[in-house]
């Protein structure tokens, strides 16, 4: 499908804005005629971070998400606050989560996580030299203290379904085919 053989968007109402994101209902119409209705989360932008500390070690943590009602082990990430580059997002998310900066940030990709319904676009990256440096955790986040972890182990975790988190088994991936 070439850029002009798109469907058009006749219209988009918003139905929802929250502090994180909005909820919008498009009216889209296809070339052929057809019309189609489509819920679209708007998100502004997310970073996800693999951190290797000096022993080789990769550094995860276990977060509780609401929204699965789980415990989850996870790589640090966020989403953007407006007007903040990626690089910067991820330079943060890394100190409020694990408690170390990086010395250097290596971008590895990005990915759409749900294109089906919803704009969220994570930026993935390779965080080295750590240095212990914490910055106060995000209001309300229930992040338990940093677990290091080889690859080995991390790869068994995602295999046994321990680790099913979509973004640090991408960014996993991203990082094998580097």
């Amino acid at each position: 499908m070439t850029k002009d053989e798109l469907p058009i968007t006749k219209s988009s109402h918003e139905k929802f804005k929250g502090g994180k994101f909005s909820v919008s209902v498009d009216q889209v119409s296809f070339r052929d005629g057809i019309e189609v209705t489509r819920e679209v989360v708007h998100h502004p932008g997310a970073v996800a971070i693999i951190c290797q500390d000096s022993d080789g070690q990769w550094i995860l943590v276990r977060q509780y998400r609401h929204s699965v009602g789980q415990m989850l082990t996870e790589i640090p990430a966020g989403t953007r606050e407006a007007g903040e580059s990626a690089i910067t997002t991820a330079a943060r998310e890394i100190r409020e989560e694990t408690g170390y900066s990086a010395g250097r940030l290596e971008h590895l990709g990005g990915t759409w996580m749900a294109p089906g319904w919803c704009t969220e676009w994570i930026d993935f990256f390779l965080a080295t030299e750590l240095r212990h440096a914490p910055l106060p955790q995000d209001f309300g986040e229930r992040i338990q203290p940093p677990i290091h972890m080889s690859l080995e182990e991390i790869k068994e975790q995602i295999l046994s379904g321990v680790i099913v988190d979509a973004k640090t088994i991408v960014a996993f991936s991203l990082y094998s085919l580097k």
